[in-house]
């Protein structure tokens, strides 16, 4: 068989943007670009008794398929599909040999994920830094300097793209000179939020936009939630730089830990009540305390594939 179609990957697309049919037995049939191409022909171009033909199908898969035929759900996504290959995004389906083989380790990986930048970041060491959207001036700091570490030992940084942390954490690895992966909630057409377009545009250049849904897929608030396991999924531990007792940080850190990601918390000022009362959060569910990148040595002693970056009078001091 030849190249996966335009209207095969809009199939997949479809049941992509469903998170309710991302099971690991459901994605895993899909591994074969053949079952893909089988399941396209016998759905929308044989004719033949869909069901008779696939007595194994789990049933949503097969309500779903017959839902995109009925109300001619595919010709909308053949457009997304198409619009997004003309924009430079590329996708990337369970079988293609560029999707992350860490994302089938989760109980609900993506049938495919859209990506947009160099892509070489995905299968290299990375770590996810992720923090609160109302940073302290101090924590700044922190992200700086914890992302120096991580970045002069060859790792790429992961977070979200959202305003506070998430942002100064793709800045300070663009900065310093490494990659950097931002993991959308939402589509790469609609960048939210959108006083991050022009860092996000600054990320294609050196590292890539991720996402795992379509400009079709309705924007949620469990967007956010669901977005956090590809975060975790894609780094080998998780950095919370600061955070209160509950939101979406903390959501990540239990994220994380069911995945078995190494957890890391940096202490605040004890000023700082707010933060400590996340970290304190943090450690009950068995984050290790930080306080500087030098307690990060006892745990990434050995250093990843090299990074060139600019030298800077810095490097001279």
């Amino acid at each position: 068989m030849g190249d996966t179609t335009v209207q095969e990957l809009a199939l997949l697309a479809c049941l992509n943007d469903v998170h309710a049919l991302k099971k690991r037995e459901y994605v895993r049939r899909f591994s074969d670009r053949t079952t893909l191409h089988t399941f396209y022909t016998d759905f929308f171009e044989s004719g033949a008794d869909t069901t008779a033909a696939h007595p194994d199908l789990p049933a949503p898969l097969l309500q779903k398929a017959i839902e995109i035929r009925t109300r001619g759900l595919l010709d909308f996504y053949i457009d997304i599909i198409r619009n997004y290959q003309q924009s430079g995004i590329r996708i990337l389906p369970v079988y293609d040999p560029n999707y992350p083989k860490k994302l089938l380790d989760l109980n609900d990986p993506p049938f495919m994920i859209f990506e947009k930048g160099s892509g070489y970041p995905l299968s290299k060491p990375a770590v996810a830094i992720v923090g609160t959207r109302n940073i302290s001036p101090e924590s700044i700091e922190k992200t700086g300097e914890i992302v120096e570490f991580f970045v002069s030992r060859g790792y790429v940084i992961v977070s979200g793209l959202a305003r506070g942390t998430d942002a100064h954490a793709h800045a300070a690895a663009l900065d310093c000179g490494g990659e950097t992966i931002a993991v959308l909630p939402g589509d790469l057409i609609h960048i939210i939020p959108k006083e991050n377009q022009e860092l996000s545009q600054r990320i294609v250049t050196s590292g890539s936009l991720v996402s795992e849904v379509t400009d079709l897929a309705k924007m949620h608030k469990g967007r956010y939630i669901e977005r956090n396991r590809i975060t975790s999924a894609l780094s080998d531990a998780v950095i919370v730089i600061e955070t209160g007792k509950s939101g979406g940080s903390i959501r990540q850190a239990e994220i994380a830990r069911k995945q078995g990601k190494p957890l890391y918390s940096v202490k605040p000022d004890p000023a700082n009540a707010e933060a400590m009362a996340g970290h304190t959060a943090l450690i009950s569910i068995s984050a290790t305390s930080i306080e500087s990148p030098l307690d990060l040595l006892h745990y990434f002693t050995q250093k990843q594939h090299h990074i060139s970056r600019p030298t800077t009078l810095a490097d001279f001091s």
